[in-house]
């Protein structure tokens, strides 16, 4: 069994990825949103039949995602969020949820497909890590969750999927992506003629655009995710939630970068915000980003990081390859959403 290694396998914190079902994905009316987040306010209430949280939300290759996971993950999201619990929240991240466990359902089959583990010390790292972050021992951690009416499994799982996903982009992914000399040398060129002296710590949020049907729908999400961010919503744990970049473990945070270091779009919107502004939704080549600009500052040398310039590249043209992969696995995958 092949197993993710390294420093990056416990970088995690949580998040989910906004995205549309194909159309292959069939949906037999059998319940509506309307319904499952009725059940969502009454759920645990002994009026409330076991059986009912257990129906299915969705098939996915013949496993079942039920309206238990989608009520537990709503809740993971809203509270990774930092969004305010309303019936108008529940209602329109709902979707997205269920979108979310649909791609994590096929990343982990394709693990298994490809014989690919996670191991569970794997797992409880990952899990130390987000208790860290939280300034809480893995046990309150588990507890705070538990007194959110959240099942400590849900996390787990959700961790597991982008555990294994990571791997099999490092495993069959990466190895076939080559940045060049050449593509180094050209971003360096146009860092160095558009130096202002100027860095920028910068944020993003990428939500992912996957055929053309879905444009609209996620351009309204992502001026939906910039509301909330502008009303008071945590930044990075929007990232953390429903940000598709490969910098969403990381609450979105790209570091400082120097003047002309993000593509030509984004370094002109950089430029033009003042700290702590958050942008409108960009359309870029993946979807819509929206960024953050923490703070600037000085740069401290007139230097250009070619290692980090490289490693920028190399992480968009794995995080393009990535999306496509999950593509193709939507569009060759048996998918029946029931709600």
């Amino acid at each position: 069994m092949a197993e993710l290694r390294g420093r990056n396998s416990v970088d995690f914190a949580p998040r989910l990825k906004i995205t549309e079902p194909k159309a292959r994905i069939q949906s037999n009316g059998q319940a509506s949103l309307a319904a499952l987040l009725l059940i969502f306010g009454l759920l645990l209430s002994p009026s409330v039949q076991a059986q009912d949280s257990l129906r299915a939300a969705a098939v996915v290759n013949d496993e079942v995602i039920s309206i238990l996971d989608v009520i537990m993950r709503i809740r993971l999201a809203i509270v990774g969020s930092g969004v305010e619990d309303s019936p108008e929240a529940r209602d329109r991240i709902g979707r997205q949820v269920l979108n979310r466990l649909i791609d994590e359902r096929l990343q982990l089959q394709e693990a298994a497909r490809l014989e690919i583990d996670v191991p569970e010390e794997q797992v409880e790292q990952a899990l130390g890590v987000l208790a860290d972050q939280n300034s809480m021992s893995r046990d309150d951690f588990m507890s705070a969750l538990q007194r959110s009416r959240i099942l400590p499994s849900v996390l787990l799982e959700q961790i597991r999927a982008e555990l294994a996903w990571r791997a099999i982009v490092q495993i069959r992914l990466m190895p076939s992506v080559v940045v060049s000399e050449e593509e180094v040398d050209a971003v360096a060129q146009r860092i160095t003629s558009r130096d202002t002296g100027k860095a920028y710590r910068v944020a993003e949020i990428l939500l992912s655009v996957e055929n053309p049907s879905q444009e609209e729908a996620v351009r309204q999400r992502a001026e939906s995710v910039v509301a909330q961010a502008r009303s008071g919503a945590n930044f990075a744990g929007l990232a953390r939630q429903f940000s598709s970049a490969s910098s969403a473990n990381l609450g979105g945070d790209l570091g400082w970068v120097p003047s002309g270091g993000l593509p030509d779009q984004l370094d002109q919107v950089i430029k033009a915000l003042q700290p702590n502004q958050i942008s409108n939704p960009l359309r870029t080549l993946t979807g819509f980003t929206i960024l953050l600009l923490r703070e600037t500052r000085d740069r401290e040398d007139d230097g250009v990081d070619r290692a980090a310039i490289e490693q920028d590249l190399l992480q968009r043209r794995v995080q393009l390859l990535a999306q496509r992969s999950l593509q193709d696995l939507r569009r060759i995958a048996n998918i029946d959403i029931r709600i």
